[in-house]
Parts: C-alpha cells; structure tokens; sequence
C-alpha cells in the first residue's frame, strides 16, 4: 500500500489534469456553446438583457431601468423596473453600445461570466493547495464538478443576475484567502474584498452579503493562528462594504431606487407577499431539496471512488490539506444556502452563489481518492477520459446541427415585419400575464403589451382564441396576417 501512495505522490509523469483539462473543456462546450447559439432564453434572462438594451439606447437610465410600458407582475410598483438592483443591467448596456442590438450581446457576456468564475475556481484551487503540487494541478476537477451541476450549465447561458452575482462573490471571497493566507497583512486585499460585496449586492441584494463570513469561516477552519488577522479583515471588508453602501445612498436616484426595490422585493419576500413555493412550513427547504437532488450524481461518484480505493487497498486516505479545504468549502456553502431559507420565494437558480463552493467540496473530497486509481489504471482512465471528451464533442456538434427552436422567438421576428417597435400589442386575458410572451415580445421585436384592445391597432391571438378573432374578422376593420406557428395578428385599419 505505501508503495502505491509513494508512487501517487511521486510521480508527476501520472498527472491526468491533462486528459481532465480535455474533459473539463469538452463538457463546457457541450452544454454552453449550442445554448449561446441558439435563441432559447429563459424569460428572466430575456427582461434582463431588453433592460440593458433599453438602457443602452436611451430608454431608461441606471438608476430608473425601463423594462416595457407593461410588466405582468404586480410587484413592481415603481414607474421603471425595480424588481432587482442595476449593477448587471448596466455592466451589460456597455456591451449593447459596443455591439449593437444583437444577441451575441446575450452569448459575449454569458462567455465573460463563465470564463470569469472558471479563472476564479481555479485561482481558489491553486491557493488553496498551493504547497500541494500534485493536488494542486488538478484543478479541472472543481471546474469541472462546479459546471456538472443541472442548475450551472443549465443557467449560465441563461443571462442570469444570479450568475453575475456569483462572480462578484467568489472574487470576494479569493481576495480574502489571498490576504488572508499571506505572510504579510494586506489590507488592499481587504478593501477590494469589501467592493466586490458591494457589487453583488448591487447585482442581487442582500444575498451577496455572505463572503463577510469568510474570515470568521477561514479562522474556524485553519486555526487560532489566524484569529488576528481575520479580526481585522473583517472589520476591513466591512468597512469597505458600509462606507460604499452609505455614499451611494447619499445619491437621492439610488435612495429611491433601493427603498423601493427592498421594500417591493426583499421585505415582501420575507412577509410571504411574493411568489412562493409553498404555503406550509417545508417550502423554506425548497433549496434545500434542490441542492441535495443536484449532487446526487456527486454523491456517488465520491462513494464509487471509495469502493475503487478500498477494492485497490490503496486507502482511502485524506490529508488534513484537503480536509480543511473540504471544510471551508462546506461552511461558505452553508453561509449561502442557509440565510435564504428564511423566505419561501425561492427557485433553483438561487443556489448558483453556492455552488462554486459546492464544486471545490466534492473536488477535495475525492481528488486524492482519484488520483490512487488513475495511476493503477492508467491507460483505462486514458481511454476513458478520451471516451468521454469524444462523445461531448459528438453531442455538441449534433446540437450545433440540430438547434433547439423557440417558438415565440420565430413569432416576434415574425411580428417585426409588421409591428414597429415601441409599439403596444393586445394580449387577450388568457395569456395577458404570461412572462414568456412579454419578455420575448420587448427582447426582440420592443413591443410592449396593451391589456385593452382599444389602446392599440394591433392585435395577437393564439390558436385558442378564435371566439374573439373570429367577430373581429366579422368586421372587416381589420387586417388579418397568418403568422404561421398558430399564432395571428389583427392591425385595425384606421
């Protein structure tokens, strides 16, 4: 046995993190690259990206967004879009000016996120095992175990504020080992630490408070040497976060704004006036129960890695290195998800600040259960990783050949060519209030909604509304144009 593990640590030739590298990159690209080209965007990640496209050509401002002249939600009780602070909106209106109206704005940010949060996995990693070198260069497998959740491929492409906020907070949180582990005190580190908090509360509110825990976790996890240090850092990345905080209140737009958005949004959620998943006491473990589904896959892999060990009597084994780093990767995890159970207006995208952390926890627990087996079996864990790459890569190029369609974005094209934009367009009741329809109408064609025919000539009709299509056709007022898809419009001929 001591052979085995005197081989695993002393032979660098055995390193996988290329092969794991090639299967890291496969995989991303499966799961991101057919989603960015196609034009299938969840409806939250459509209002978002028509705000910033608002904002960029001129309707609407950074501190009074304008989404559509309607919204289906009856929250939003300002005149422009309070639902969630600018910071994202207006990070990603710089693009629009640069590119244009287009939707490579969507994909060219989405890519920025995801390479932003791999760099900053793999910076954690590094530093986290930084006197560790064979740990150290398998720092693929985080990625990789960060990105094999459902709701990460699934919502990075997405445009989601969840998605910028996490980045912001991971940032935080890598600046603070970064001053934290030093030999020396760093209090820039501390400072710039504070502001990106600072900016994922301003991406997504007060969830993005969380890495001020992160000295007090670091300190938990690694030891009284460190109490000093995390004291004064944490006063530091408080003081850096308050103080920017209190002067952006002074700015009456920003006051405005963040009264109304905390009372309309953060103070309803918490007084159960919002969405909700549930009305009895289980639905504050929505996410909870989320989380647990998503890394069902995770869990077994750790628990196959053990049989794999224990079969080869080669452990399993795991240094207090990766321990600890297990450890503090759990505890920031919990910061996350444990605060935002107080509320039951919850979804599964909610967890993404998380799950960073929850990719460098399996990393930890199972790296130095993996690499035993890839050097026993060598050139398997070879072929497979190889295996494995190809068929990303086939399934890629299928979905690259074969495209996911979206029928509402064929409808809005096609309702340009009739509708200009900033116009309104009536909704019957049946699906005035669907989010999908608004969202997409203002994203890509800039119409927004009339809930009463006579605001507007023209009108839209499903397959399923022909009672009302068929007494307006009566009336030969109208034109009539077949959008194909189901779907008609009516323009009132005055």
């Amino acid at each position: 046995m001591s052979s085995t593990k005197d081989r695993f640590l002393h032979s660098p030739k055995e390193n996988i993190k290329n092969l794991g590298w090639l299967l890291t990159v496969c995989f991303i690209g499966m799961t991101f690259i057919p989603r960015s080209l196609d034009h299938v965007l969840f409806m939250d990640g459509l209002a978002y990206a028509a705000i910033s496209r608002n904002m960029a050509f001129g309707q609407g401002t950074f501190w009074e967004p304008h989404f559509a002249d309607s919204f289906w939600l009856p929250f939003n009780h300002c005149s422009f879009f309070c639902e969630h602070p600018p910071w994202m909106f207006g990070l990603e209106s710089l693009l629009f000016r640069i590119m244009g109206d287009t939707t490579a704005v969507e994909n060219v940010y989405n890519a920025i996120i995801l390479i932003a949060s791999m760099w900053l996995i793999y910076s954690i990693w590094q530093k986290l095992f930084e006197h560790n070198s064979q740990i150290k260069d398998q720092a693929w497998l985080p990625i990789l175990l960060w990105y094999g959740l459902r709701i990460v491929w699934w919502s990075v492409p997405n445009n989601l504020l969840d998605t910028t906020m996490a980045v912001f907070c991971l940032c935080s949180c890598y600046l603070q080992l970064i001053a934290i582990s030093g030999d020396k005190f760093r209090p820039g580190y501390w400072l710039l630490a504070g502001i990106m908090i600072f900016f994922a509360c301003m991406t997504k509110g007060p969830v993005g408070i969380f890495p001020l825990a992160f000295p007090a976790i670091y300190f938990l996890v690694y030891g009284k040497s460190f109490f000093k240090t995390a004291v004064y850092g944490t006063l530091i990345v408080s003081a850096a976060f308050i103080v920017s905080m209190f002067l952006i209140l002074q700015y009456p737009p920003a006051n405005y704004f963040l009264n109304n958005y905390f009372e309309g949004q953060v103070m309803a959620a918490l007084l159960k006036k919002r969405e909700k998943v549930g009305n009895d006491w289980t639905a504050h473990f929505h996410l909870l129960r989320l989380l647990i589904i998503n890394v069902v896959p995770h869990i077994m892999l750790f628990l196959g890695l053990i049989a794999g060990n224990l079969y080869l009597k080669v452990g399993p084994n795991m240094t207090t290195q990766t321990k600890k780093a297990s450890l503090l990767a759990f505890l920031l995890t919990t910061s996350v998800v444990l605060p935002m159970l107080a509320s039951v207006k919850q979804g599964d995208h909610y967890l993404l600040p998380a799950l960073p952390f929850v990719g460098l926890f399996f990393a930890a627990c199972t790296v130095e259960l993996l690499l035993p087996i890839t050097l026993k079996f060598s050139a398997a864990t070879r072929l497979s990783f190889v295996v494995l790459s190809m068929i990303a890569v086939s399934l890629m190029t299928y979905r690259l050949v074969y495209p996911e369609t979206d029928r509402m974005f064929d409808i809005s094209k096609r309702l340009s060519e009739h509708v200009p934009p900033n116009s309104k367009i009536y909704l019957p009741d049946r699906i005035s209030s669907y989010p999908e329809i608004h969202t997409t109408f203002q994203r890509y064609s800039r119409l927004s909604i009339a809930y009463n025919p006579k605001e507007t000539k023209y009108l839209f009709f499903e397959e399923f509304d022909n009672s009302m299509l068929d007494s307006i056709k009566r009336t030969n007022a109208y034109q009539i144009i077949d959008l194909g898809l189901s779907a008609t419009l009516a323009i009132h001929k005055k």
